[in-house]
């Protein structure tokens, strides 16, 4: 291989890609041994070890939920989708963090509509809103 694939445990893994050729090994193996530039060996005896993650586990780095179903028949498709996929708790996060954008702008353009036409200041406004 040209090089080393194994992440261990306590480390950062590989970015999921959407091949499964280019699927980290699992972290059960130990770290590839460096031959020469672009060529790493697997550790003699240690062979039964390396294999590369499944589709559920690169899925599992990308934050699904075990119960999330993909649908494929050819396993390349599945590392495909999972690979191509946003990671689930990070979308999450950015969904919510314009959800909020989009909420105060809302807010903010109500409460300038209200004291345009009102004495209240718009201070006050908002509070009522909020």
């Amino acid at each position: 291989m040209s090089r080393n694939r194994v992440r261990q445990w306590d480390e950062p893994g590989f970015t999921v890609q959407a091949t499964g050729r280019q699927a980290q090994l699992h972290p059960q193996a130990p770290k590839m041994v460096f031959i020469e530039q672009n060529k790493r060996e697997f550790v003699k005896g240690k062979e039964s070890l390396y294999r590369r993650m499944t589709v559920r586990e690169c899925a599992r780095l990308q934050t699904f939920p075990d119960n999330f179903i993909f649908y494929y028949t050819e396993i390349e498709n599945g590392y495909k989708m999972v690979g191509n996929a946003v990671p689930v708790q990070m979308a999450e996060i950015i969904a919510t963090a314009i959800k909020k954008q989009i909420g105060s702008k809302e807010i903010n353009k109500i409460t300038n509509n209200i004291s345009k036409t009102t004495e209240f200041s718009h201070k006050n406004i908002k509070e009522l809103v909020v």
